[in-house]
This record gives C-alpha cells, sequence and structure tokens, in this order.
C-alpha cells in the first residue's frame, strides 16, 4: 500500500479522492476510525484512572484525621496522666486521696523502679539469649517473676492503685512472660547443637531446670534423648543416602559410637559425684551472686530477695546429687536404647545391609574398635578424666566405662555384635544363592539334548578324539607319576594333572565344578575374614555350623535338580533317541563325579574348620598343592593328622585370632559330608547305569561281530586279543579307577579265568 504523504494543509475530501483509489480511501477511513475508537478508551481510562486515585486520596486523607485526632487524644491523656502525679494544692491527686509526703514518693519511686525493671526485662533476656546465656535469662525471668508478683500482692488498694497508676504494668508482664517458652525452647535447642563445650550444655540443662522446674533425675533424661536425637539424625541422613557405600556406613557408626563415647563421657562430668569434687551441673545451676547484686535499680528490694531466697531453696531441695546406681543403670539403659535403633530399620532399610562382605564387616569393626580407643574422641573429658585420677590417662574410654558404666562391657558387644554376626549370615545366604542361580544344570542338559545326535556309532563313540572331553588323560606322556607331595615339582605336576581331568570332564562339567568351587571358596574367604576378631570363638561356634548347613542346603538344591533329570531320563528310555540318554546320563555322572572327588572347596567348608587355616596363613601352605584339599577324605586320611601337625607346629608365628582359634576346633566333620557324598554316589551309579546299560547292548554286538570274523575260533590267543580289545575300548570311557580297577583284573587273570 502506498503511503499518503499530501500535508495537512491539502488532505481534504476531493484531493485524497483524486490522489488515491477507492480501496485507498476505504483503508484510511478504517484506520482514522480505529484511531478515534482507541483515543477514546484512552481518554476513559485517563479519566477513571484520575477518580480512583482521587477517592484514594480522600479515604486516605480522612484515615489521616483519624490518626490525628487519636494522637492528639492519646496526648492529652498522657498529659492529663502526668499532671495528677504532679504536686497540685489546689486540685489534689484523687488516687492518694491526701498531698503525697516523702514516704509516698518513695513508695512510688521504688513501684516505678520495680516497673521499670519489668520493662527492661525483655531487651535483657533477648540479649542472654543472643548470647547463649540461657540460665541468666532463665534467672532473669524469675527475677521479673518475683518483682511482678510483689507488685500484685493484695494490700488493701494497692494492687487497685498500681493498675489505675500504670495501665502498661499488665501488659508488659504478659510480654515478660511470654518469654518463658522462648527460654525453654531456645535452651533445648542448644542441647541440639554437635561441638560444644561441656560448659555449655551444663549452661542449657540448668537454664531448662529452671525455668521448666526439672529435677536432676528428668534433667539427665532430657540431655540423653537430645543426644539420641544426635545419633538417629546420624541414622537417618545416612540411610537416606540411596548410593550408600560401605564406607557411608562405616562411617555413620563409628560417628554414632563416638556420640555415644563423648554423651557418656560428658553424663560422668556432668552428674557424677567422685571424691569431692562437685558434678558441672550442679555447679552451674546453684551458682550464683549475692542477692543484693540480683535486683540493680531497685530500692531496698527485701521482698524480692526473700522471695529469691525461698526460691533458691526450693531448688537446692530439688537438686540433689544422683547416686552412681541410677546414673548407671540410666545409661546402659539409654546405650542399648540407641544400640536397637542403630541396628533397625531406618526409612525402611538397614543402613547395615550397605556392607556388602565379610571383607567389609570386618574393615567396619577394625574401625569402631580403633573409634573406641581413640584419645582424640574424648578430647574434651581428659582433663576432667585427670582431675578425677591424678594423672594423664592413656585409655581414656576404659576410665570412663569403669566410673560411669561401673562394668567393663564392651560396647561392641552390647550394639554391634549381633548385628555383625546376622549381616555374615545374610551374606552367606546371598553367596549360597548366587551359586543356586549359577549352577543351571537344566539349561546345560536341554543345550546337550538339542546338539546331540540321532544316532550313536559305538566304535566311534568309544575311540572318538581326547578333545571331546571322553578320556581322562590328554596323552599318555603327559600324566607322569606324581612326585613327593611337598616336592618343587609338585606344582606343575598338579596342573598336569589338572588339565588332563577338564579333558576329561570336558567344558560343561569343569565349568560348573570350577563355579561352584569359585563361590564356595568366596563365601569360605568372606567368613574368614570376618572371624579375624577377638570374637573369632563365640563367631565360628555360631557362624561355622551355619556355613556348613547353607552349603550342605544349595548343593542339595543342584543334587535334587540332577535327580528330577534322572529321573525325566529314565522315564523317556525309549521315546528318545539313544545319543541323547547317553550324552546327557554321561554329563550327569561326570558332573556328580567332579563334585564328589575333585571339588577344591566344598570338603573344606563340609570338613573340619582347622584346615580353613590355610586360607588365613597362606604362608604356610605356599607349597601344599591343592590336590591336598580336593580329597573328600581329608578329615579322615593320614594326611589329615599330619597336617594337622605342621599346623600346630607353624602356629607359634600366627598372630591372627581367626588362625588361633581354628588350629583348636574340632577336627571332625560335619555329618553333613558323608550325606552330601552317599547322595552324590547314588546319583552317579544311576547315571553311569543308564550309559552302561547301552554300552553292554553295543559291546554285545561288536563282540558277537568280531567273534564271527575270527577264522582261528578254536585257538585261544585271538579270542583273548579280541576280548581284550572290547575291554580296552570300555575302559577308555571309564573313569580312571574303573580303568585301573579293570587292568588289575586283566593282570591277575579274572577275565582270562572267565573266559
Amino acid at each position: 500500500m502506498r503511503l499518503i504523504s499530501a500535508s495537512v494543509d491539502n488532505r481534504d475530501a476531493e484531493s485524497l479522492f483524486r490522489a488515491n483509489p477507492i480501496s485507498e480511501i476505504r483503508n484510511v477511513e478504517s484506520t482514522t476510525n480505529k484511531q478515534i475508537q482507541d483515543k477514546k478508551e484512552e481518554l476513559r481510562q485517563l479519566v477513571g484512572t484520575r477518580y480512583r486515585d482521587l477517592i484514594d486520596s480522600a479515604d486516605s486523607i480522612l484515615h489521616m484525621k483519624s490518626a490525628s485526632e487519636s494522637i492528639s487524644s492519646n496526648i492529652s491523656s498522657i498529659h492529663r496522666c502526668i499532671r495528677s502525679l504532679s504536686v497540685s494544692d489546689l486540685e489534689p491527686s484523687p488516687k492518694l486521696q491526701s498531698s503525697p509526703n516523702n514516704t509516698t514518693r518513695l513508695r512510688i519511686y521504688g513501684i516505678a523502679c520495680r516497673v521499670k525493671y519489668l520493662v527492661d526485662t525483655p531487651e535483657n533476656i533477648w540479649g542472654c539469649l543472643d548470647e547463649s546465656m540461657f540460665l541468666e535469662a532463665a534467672a532473669r525471668y524469675i527475677r521479673a517473676k518475683h518483682v511482678y508478683s510483689n507488685l500484685m500482692l493484695p494490700d488493701g488498694d494497692l494492687d487497685h492503685s498500681i493498675l489505675s497508676n500504670f495501665p502498661l504494668l499488665q501488659h508488659q508482664w504478659q510480654i515478660v512472660d511470654s518469654f518463658k517458652a522462648q527460654i525453654s525452647q531456645r535452651s533445648r535447642e542448644r542441647l541440639l547443637d554437635r561441638g560444644l563445650s561441656v560448659a555449655a550444655y551444663a549452661d542449657a540443662l540448668a537454664a531448662v531446670a529452671v525455668i521448666d522446674e526439672l529435677d536432676p533425675e528428668q534433667v539427665l533424661g532430657l540431655f540423653l534423648e537430645a543426644r539420641k536425637t544426635w545419633i538417629l539424625h546420624t541414622l537417618t541422613a545416612s540411610a537416606g543416602n540411596a548410593n550408600a557405600t560401605s564406607s557411608t556406613a562405616i562411617s555413620a557408626f563409628c560417628d554414632v559410637l563416638s556420640i555415644i563415647q563423648v554423651t557418656v563421657a560428658q553424663v560422668g562430668e556432668l552428674f557424677l559425684h567422685v571424691m569431692n569434687d562437685m558434678p558441672l551441673f550442679y555447679k552451674v545451676i546453684l551458682g550464683s551472686p549475692p542477692s543484693s547484686q540480683l535486683f540493680g535499680g531497685i530500692p531496698n528490694p527485701d521482698d524480692e530477695i526473700r522471695l529469691w531466697k525461698s526460691f533458691r531453696e526450693k531448688l537446692e531441695s530439688v537438686t540433689v546429687i544422683l547416686h552412681k546406681t541410677f546414673i548407671s543403670g540410666t545409661c546402659w539403659s539409654w546405650l542399648r536404647d540407641c544400640g536397637a535403633r542403630i541396628t533397625s530399620k531406618i526409612n525402611g532399610r538397614y543402613l547395615i545391609d550397605a556392607i556388602s562382605s565379610g571383607q567389609d564387616l570386618r574393615a567396619a569393626e577394625k574401625s569402631i574398635r580403633l573409634t573406641m580407643e581413640s584419645k582424640e574422641v574424648l578430647q574434651g573429658s581428659l582433663e576432667w578424666l585427670k582431675n578425677v585420677f591424678g594423672s594423664d590417662i592413656e585409655l581414656p574410654w576404659n576410665r570412663i566405662r569403669e566410673l560411669v558404666l561401673e562394668g567393663d562391657s564392651d560396647l561392641w558387644d552390647e550394639i554391634f555384635e549381633d548385628a555383625f554376626a546376622r549381616r555374615m549370615k545374610m551374606i552367606i545366604d546371598s553367596g549360597f544363592e548366587d551359586l543356586t542361580r549359577a549352577v543351571n544344570v537344566s539349561g546345560v542338559i536341554h543345550t546337550i539334548a538339542a546338539t546331540a545326535g540321532e544316532k550313536v556309532v559305538s566304535e566311534t563313540y568309544l575311540t572318538r578324539s581326547s578333545t571331546g572331553g571322553r578320556v581322562w588323560f590328554t596323552e599318555p606322556n603327559n600324566c607322569k607319576k606324581a612326585g613327593p607331595l611337598l616336592g618343587n615339582r609338585a606344582v606343575p605336576e598338579e596342573d598336569n594333572l589338572q588339565s588332563c581331568l577338564n579333558a576329561y570332564f570336558g567344558p560343561e562339567v569343569s565349568r560348573i565344578r570350577d563355579q561352584v568351587d569359585s563361590l564356595c571358596q568366596s563365601v569360605l574367604e568372606d567368613l574368614l575374614s570376618f572371624l579375624e576378631s577377638s570374637k573369632v570363638s563365640v563367631r565360628l561356634k555360631d557362624l561355622v555350623p551355619y556355613l556348613q548347613d547353607k552349603c550342605y542346603e544349595s548343593l542339595s538344591t543342584i543334587m535334587k535338580e540332577l535327580k528330577t533329570e534322572l529321573d525325566i531320563l529314565y522315564t523317556a528310555i525309549g521315546s528318545e533317541p539313544p545319543s541323547i540318554i547317553v550324552e546327557i546320563s554321561i554329563f550327569i555322572g561326570r558332573l556328580l563325579f567332579a563334585f564328589e572327588n575333585h571339588s577344591k572347596h566344598i570338603p573344606v567348608i563340609l570338613g573340619s574348620p582347622r584346615f580353613w587355616v590355610k586360607y588365613t596363613a597362606p604362608a604356610i601352605f605356599e607349597k601344599l598343592p591343592s590336590l591336598l584339599w580336593q580329597s573328600k577324605a581329608v578329615n579322615s586320611s593320614p594326611f589329615s593328622d599330619s597336617l594337622g601337625r605342621q599346623m600346630l607346629t607353624s602356629s607359634q608365628r600366627q598372630s591372627s585370632y581367626a588362625t588361633a582359634a581354628l588350629l583348636g576346633a574340632n577336627e571332625s566333620a560335619s555329618p553333613k559330608l558323608d550325606d552330601l557324598w552317599k547322595v552324590m554316589r547314588e546319583l552317579c551309579v544311576r547315571a553311569y547305569s543308564l550309559w552302561i546299560s547301552w554300552l553292554s547292548d553295543e559291546l554285545s554286538v561288536i563282540l558277537s561281530r568280531e567273534l564271527g570274523q575270527d577264522d582261528g575260533l578254536s585257538a585261544s590267543s585271538p579270542l583273548r586279543v579280541t576280548i581284550f580289545r572290547t575291554i580296552s575300548l570300555l575302559s577308555l570311557s571309564l573313569s580312571p579307577f574303573v580303568f585301573v580297577s579293570m587292568s588289575v583284573a586283566w593282570e591277575w587273570g579274572y577275565i582270562e579265568g572267565w573266559i
């Protein structure tokens, strides 16, 4: 659209129509009408706003007038009151009914000074609260209460005259009286502040005792409840952390323990009467300046002093020295309650659950015990202990425990031992639950069934390569005769034997066996780490049977699973291809054989705890091959006695708690070990029976074929060769022990005689 640039003088209707088309004229008309409407609206709003401002101004003027009249009236009232107090013969005071003399003047002056004392009290109390002088604030409130009560004593018309001459007195006392709750609250809040001196807590306790009229027993309870709040705050802050680690839990436990130690020490310093020294709380609450100095500015405060002395006498009668037995019992009850809260659920979880292993439990115990023995934690009470015992104290907590708790009980026993033992049991449970989940026997069996062929060729099966896990050795030259048990070549020979066993068992059996051994070893080492403590004897009695029971339960679960698979296998005879039955039965048989004869840690856990020393003192056993721990009869063989003698001979070099306790443990194995071996043997026989049944049928076919093809059937020599070949094929697929047995039988002529 073209802009209309004509001057104002030329913008008449005719010039517009000449210079612009109709559409342009209509746009100009529309724009002009809109501007007119906008101006009207702007004018309307401007007038309305000014009108409202005018109304508001009028209201303000009226309010100012009312306030001015009120001020003028108040000033006039004050002026009349002042005039009523002045001496005038022409206008006698209506209140006093007579001309005031010197006695009356002094009386009125004394009343005025007392009123001023009440007026100054709020500011004085505020100053005391700001400076954390809570006992002084409480004492000022009590003295102000005495002043007010003295003013309000009924003595003829005295109270009425006072209220008449000082109408603000009642209001002022209400202000002063409101400070009672503030002093109590601020003093109690002071008890919740950490890091203060014991004198500061004594001042706050004394203030609460004065303002709330508490006796020493209640004050002691209040002090302990405040410290319990400290503990709960620390625990809540740590437990509320969703990412809390073991270090977080350990730090929280040490912090809580330091609170407990400091609290018990301060209880002794505040309330315990030792020798001739007055406890600090009693020094603070009963200490007071002379009464004549307490009511400054009040002339002749005899009545107030009398009330104050009466209050002090009552306070002294209530504030009696607590008996040592009562203090000890109260502290023990508080301590056990704190222990229960430390080990209970906080925000739906146990803080100790953040500690996930026995090694971390041991680290936590070590840190907690170091905290208990630390002098830094009790630094604030060392001077008090020095005054009590007359010399510097090396182990302050032991002395405080003797003084305040009247006993030598260990804080660890009272608070942490049971909780840590329960947590160790949970860690054991978790370890064996992982074992049960990790050993997926059914999954492996299903994989074997899916990959097995439809038909098994007997001779091919019996002579297949050793890499398939079908023979118990890799190469004849690699399996050398075992040397002396403690010889230098024991470890290489052991490794060679292990490789032979792995080749015989196959990858799946070896993996499951190693997995079970690894998890069992991890759980055992975790437990042994936790046993490394001065409480090892108690823990051995509780945790060793628990570990063995859990190990037995986990392995029994695996045995039940294998039994179920065997039952299914027996049911499937005739309906499933022989290859599946053969492969699965051999897998189950070898797995059970591996568990029974070649597991390193199952017989160790279920055996005598004496043999656990290997895992606490590796230096002694650095030359012992792990073959020693593979035998299921480790506790009954001649090895057992010699090993025990070796351990006992070396025990003098051991400094650990666990080693000493394990060396003194019972040599007998758990009865569950024999039960487990029995179940394994039975299942192993059942598994191999399936395979042997199939193998017998196949061998009979081979034997018949070989006999039919032998030209010299009447001669003995070829027949013996054929039978020996057949037996050799059989022995290649059996365990090494069966192979040896059949070889001996052949050498002794049993098989030849049978032929």
